[in-house]
């Protein structure tokens, strides 16, 4: 795989420009790099902190921040697929419109989530 150098991506950087890949191959190896690469650590990380949860309460801030992470996602998503659009690449369109679907839904489930951390009120036993 042609990839770039830590100098040729910084240079790349400062002109607002980054290195673009030629073939779908090289993509998917880029990508499955960057995720497993650092799979144990952040697997790790992950579960230490959720272990140090003690109540419902605890995952409220967590899960607040996971949701603002996902709306700038989806938005993100969402302006990319109609940047797409406007320059007529229709499989990529549909491709980023499944995309930002997906994260509205994680995004709504997440949301319920957090809202679930909030305890319910008591319901009074009746006599």
């Amino acid at each position: 795989m042609n990839k770039p150098s830590r100098f040729k991506s910084f240079v790349f950087g400062l002109i607002g420009q980054a290195y673009a890949y030629e073939s779908a191959d090289e993509v998917r190896e880029v990508i499955a790099d960057n995720s497993f690469n650092t799979l144990a650590d952040r697997a790790r990380t992950h579960w230490n902190g959720a272990n140090t949860l003690t109540d419902g309460l605890a995952f409220q801030p967590g899960l607040l921040d996971l949701h603002d992470e996902l709306h700038d996602t989806w938005h993100y998503l969402v302006a990319l697929k109609a940047r797409a659009r406007d320059l007529g690449y229709g499989a990529l369109t549909e491709q980023l419109m499944h995309a930002a679907d997906s994260t509205r839904d994680v995004l709504q489930a997440v949301a319920t989530a957090a809202e679930n951390t909030v305890p319910s009120p008591a319901i009074p036993t009746s006599k």
